[in-house]
């Protein structure tokens, strides 16, 4: 075997381990609406008193480490959301986009006394959130062929 061929064969294996991660890290068909609802429950709840939100807020750990295991549990890895590449920007546009929102609905609530502010804005940041998921897994599978 020549080391032109040897060096093919290495890449044609890279480029079959980097399509069986992509398909392994494709999360359940839920768990985009699950993060999102629970991101979204945040704002939500801005509005209510506050051992309401309290509550919320531990519901919203727990919901998060659930979602954790399941994920883990489905495709037998974890991918850190942040990491390097295309998805870090989806992922810190989701950020910036999911605070923007929260703040502006608090804003809306405290100083305009519109009370429907954080849950309307709650449900605009699930649905992004949601959406904002499927964006990241596809950067993510980008990411992969592009190495």
């Amino acid at each position: 075997m020549t080391r032109n061929e040897d060096a093919q064969r290495m890449l044609a294996e890279i480029d079959a381990a980097n399509a069986d991660l992509a398909q392994r890290a494709k999360a359940p068909t839920w768990y985009h609406s699950a993060l999102g609802l629970l991101i979204g429950g945040l704002i939500a709840v801005q509005g209510l008193p506050l051992p309401l939100v309290a509550a919320f807020y531990t519901a919203y750990v727990v919901g998060l480490v659930l979602l954790v295991r399941a994920y883990k549990r489905h495709t037998g890895l974890w991918i850190n959301g942040y990491r390097a590449g295309r998805t870090r920007w989806v992922a810190i546009g989701l950020a910036a986009l999911s605070i923007l929102c929260g703040l502006i609905a608090v804003w809306l609530q405290r100083e305009r006394g519109l009370a429907l502010a954080p849950p309307i804005f709650g449900a605009i940041v699930a649905l992004i959130v949601t959406i904002g998921g499927f964006v990241w897994e596809a950067a993510f599978r980008a990411d992969l062929r592009a190495r």
